[in-house]
């Protein structure tokens, strides 16, 4: 990748805005020479190809649940050949995954992992590799991560995006929208969580995960 293009823009194509909010905030913590700035955007073609056009990032998560079709992509790349196209996808099936790899995808990324995975993903592919996210592998090795995640324990992925939301102060029912989960999968996760850190109440949950993850 090379040219005046600014590294560190990333268009976010459809992306639920929650897990939009929630990738910004993990990016501007994460140090190093490169600030990511990341763009909110609709996955559709009639706002999104005139928006790579005009700011051509390096970097495009399109969430394919919003996307009319898999030819966005090479119409991306038409666009602005240098940009890395990651698809995002609700679905663990392989011939998804395989289609959006084969349309010209440099990465894929299961939509609850998005803002765990994002700056690995990153990584991965300014070093000229593909980027799966973990849980399209079977042995679902965990991606490298940031001092912040480490300190959060033996949590999955889901379960620490889920209380980073609810922090924030967002209902149940709204992380499920964001999700794609049902309300009572969103509960159960608040349930386990209040095991896990041996806290009783929900705002005991959110004062421990205050003091977890919002650390400088």
């Amino acid at each position: 990748m090379s040219g005046s293009t600014d590294p560190g823009l990333i268009i976010l194509a459809g992306i639920h805005p929650l897990i939009a909010e929630d990738s910004r905030l993990r990016a501007h913590s994460i140090p190093g020479p490169t600030q990511y700035e990341l763009v909110a955007s609709t996955a559709d073609e009639l706002s999104l190809l005139p928006l790579v056009n005009r700011l051509k990032p390096h970097f495009v998560l399109l969430d394919l649940l919003h996307t009319s079709s898999l030819q966005t992509i090479p119409r991306i790349m038409r666009i602005h050949p240098s940009s890395c196209i990651v698809a995002v996808t609700g679905t663990r099936n392989k011939d998804v995954v395989a289609a959006a790899l084969s349309s010209g995808a440099s990465g894929v990324l299961y939509r609850t992992d998005v803002s765990a995975e994002l700056l690995d993903a990153i990584r991965t592919m300014k070093s000229g590799r593909r980027f799966l996210s973990s849980a399209f592998s079977s042995k679902a090795t965990s991606p490298v991560v940031d001092d912040h995640r480490l300190q959060a324990g033996d949590i999955s992925s889901l379960d620490e995006l889920i209380m980073r939301l609810t922090l924030r102060g967002y209902p149940a029912s709204r992380i499920a929208r964001a999700l794609g989960l049902s309300v009572r999968t969103v509960r159960l996760s608040i349930d386990f969580l209040k095991q896990f850190y041996g806290v009783r109440t929900k705002q005991e949950l959110k004062e421990y995960a205050t003091a977890v993850f919002c650390r400088s």
